[in-house]
């Protein structure tokens, strides 16, 4: 009974009633039928894919994409012919540049190694070095020229952000990049890295560009603290300067206003006794129209008197003896202040007819 096993039958066959060959080939045709179901299954099975959500899919036949791509769903293939690529093209991607972090409750940075140095180590507009971090996020927007159109998107992105950002800090100084133009420079880099991925049509939409952190080369560092305590220190004094200046203005202007008051008050007087005088002038001048004799003498006199007071002595020169016959007066300014004498008496009496004799005279 055991060499009959493996034929299907339940009972042996009896010797001489049937061919064995006849069994063996209906059991190789049961085999075939099997096969091909299991064939068909597999190819059945195959000929459908499904897309999530948030991909989309695109169909690469005998090595040509087709036009159309397929949203989230199920959809058909033909088996051993198309080849299907999914993307997430609602899936934010990030890329560190400058540092390097790692996942966790909090997201923490690692130490940056050899590349992350060397990506974050870049030269200001003023030939200054400074240490940029900064990370970039982006998203698929064409699938078809993200798969066939850029080998290797990641470090294609990589590198045009790289550039981007080199050059816009070649347009910043030092002390730009360090005190707050993180905004504009992020704007900037997302244009310049957006618009050369466009060119090389990769199909991948920059969404933000983020600034980590500025800073100064830690070799650098001590002389750039010391350099701001001194930009600090030459503020505080250029603070003081200005009040300095303001507060002497403001002495030069209370002295100018002061000098002013006074000039305006000299004028003002000299133009009072400029009028006065003018009066008294035209005054003189309508009683000199009125009594022009009177007038003459009077002024004569008075200006004769003026004159003789200023002087130390007096000589009276009588005009009946000629120029030669001088007479000189007493030493009346020596004789003031003593008592009266009879000389002082009779000295005066004799400048009394001294001086009636010169009148008489010059009638």
């Amino acid at each position: 009974m055991a060499e009959f096993r493996g034929f299907g039958m339940d009972d042996p066959p009896q010797r001489g009633n049937g061919d064995p060959f006849e069994q063996l080939k209906r059991n190789a045709n049961g085999a075939i039928a099997i096969a091909v179901l299991v064939v068909l299954g597999l190819a059945a099975s195959s000929s459908f894919f499904t897309v999530a959500p948030e991909e989309e899919a695109v169909i690469l036949r005998f090595g040509t994409p087709i036009d159309d791509t397929f949203g989230p769903g199920l959809h058909f293939k033909v088996p051993l012919v198309d080849q299907v690529f999914i993307v997430p093209v609602e899936r934010q991607h990030r890329l560190e540049l400058g540092f390097r972090s790692e996942p966790g409750e909090q997201t923490r940075e690692q130490a940056s190694g050899a590349r992350e140095k060397r990506d974050a180590l870049m030269l200001t507009g003023d030939l200054s070095l400074a240490v940029v971090s900064w990370s970039v996020l982006y998203k698929v927007k064409d699938i078809q020229q993200y798969l066939f159109n850029v080998k290797a998107p990641e470090e294609t992105v990589r590198d045009v952000a790289m550039g981007a950002m080199r050059t816009v800090i070649g347009d910043y100084s030092l002390d730009e990049i360090l005190t707050g133009q993180y905004d504009a420079i992020a704007d900037s880099s997302k244009r310049l890295t957006q618009r050369a991925l466009d060119d090389v049509g990769s199909g991948i939409q920059i969404t933000a560009v983020a600034i980590k952190s500025t800073e100064v080369p830690l070799q650098a560092r001590a002389a750039f603290d010391d350099l701001n305590k001194s930009v600090a220190e030459v503020k505080r004094q250029v603070v003081e300067a200005y009040a300095r200046r303001k507060q002497i203005r403001g002495q030069a202007e209370q002295r100018r206003q002061t000098v002013i008051g006074a000039a305006e008050a000299r004028r003002a007087k000299r133009v009072e006794n400029a009028t006065g005088e003018a009066n008294a002038f035209l005054a003189q001048l309508e009683k000199y129209r009125q009594a022009p004799d009177i007038t003459r003498k009077w002024l004569y006199l008075e200006a004769v008197n003026k004159s003789l007071k200023s002087l130390e002595q007096t000589l009276v020169l009588d005009g009946n003896e000629g120029d030669s016959s001088v007479l000189k007066l007493l030493p009346l300014n020596d004789m003031i202040g003593t008592k009266p004498s009879m000389a002082g008496a009779a000295a005066a009496g004799a400048l009394k007819g001294a001086a009636k004799a010169s009148k008489g005279g010059a009638r």
